[in-house]
């Protein structure tokens, strides 16, 4: 079996925010081709994590490595440059702008300025609704097609990686479902996920591999086909599981 080439490799990451410490000795990695997830509840330090990947808070100690070369105190539109996007949480588009225009920002890289017509066009192949909309102004989008927009604006950089935070955060099933389809169908022409979950069952469901997050640090990893909801619920210590959307989890 060929083993796959590693994207993504978190050692030893410490966080503080002051005197707090976030993240503890988090370790992970992202192989080419894997959807690997990060599960946790609220506040638990998954978002931080994502940051320290992106350039955005420096961490105190541990290393990022990209592709061998380690990217830790790089500014983030460096780390952009190499490869590495992300939709943040809450998605966080220029509302004032065009769909068009929103997606033409997402091509800022210089390896992506090359390929944005083919780009363009499989985002438009993706999320068709976004078509549609090119010329509408991104204030009267709603959730859902906010939230395409940020992935389809992320995919125009041509990346490698894309970080996900958070990505079903107040939307409806349907619209989630909807959206995890697009991830797959994205993840088919070569791009690797690293998905910030919540909600257990989906996140296994839609990762190849988990990482389980309890105060800041790793508590469990596995294939996300060998893990089971009641082994993560019992590292939470106590923290309840989101509830399921009614139908079930998408």
């Amino acid at each position: 079996m060929i083993e796959k080439e590693k994207l993504l490799e978190v050692s030893g990451l410490d966080v503080f925010y002051g005197d707090l410490q976030a993240v503890k000795d988090v370790n992970l990695e992202v192989k080419k081709g894997d959807m690997v997830s990060l599960i946790g509840a609220n506040g638990v330090g998954k978002s931080t994590i994502l940051q320290a990947i992106m350039g955005l808070i420096k961490p105190k100690a541990g290393t990022v490595t990209w592709k061998g070369e380690v990217i830790t105190g790089k500014a983030t539109n460096k780390i952009a440059q190499m490869g590495l996007a992300m939709t943040p949480e809450g998605s966080h588009i220029f509302e004032d702008m065009s769909v068009y225009e929103n997606l033409l920002l997402g091509a800022y890289p210089k390896h992506a300025k090359a390929r944005r017509a083919e780009s363009l066009a499989l985002v438009y192949k993706t999320f068709p609704v976004l078509k549609e909309k090119e010329k509408q102004t991104a204030t009267f989008l709603s959730g859902g097609q906010r939230q395409m927009l940020a992935i389809a604006r992320a995919m125009m950089a041509s990346p490698e990686l894309i970080i996900c935070d958070e990505i079903s955060l107040g939307l409806a099933p349907v619209i989630i479902k909807d959206i995890y389809a697009s991830l797959h169908e994205i993840n088919k022409n070569g791009v690797s996920f690293l998905l910030v979950e919540q909600e257990t069952k989906r996140a296994l469901k839609h990762s190849d591999y988990a990482y389980v997050i309890v105060h800041g640090s790793v508590v469990l990893e596995g294939r996300s086909s060998s893990l089971t909801e009641e082994e993560i619920a019992k590292v939470y210590f106590g923290v309840e599981q989101q509830p399921r959307e009614e139908g079930g989890i998408v």
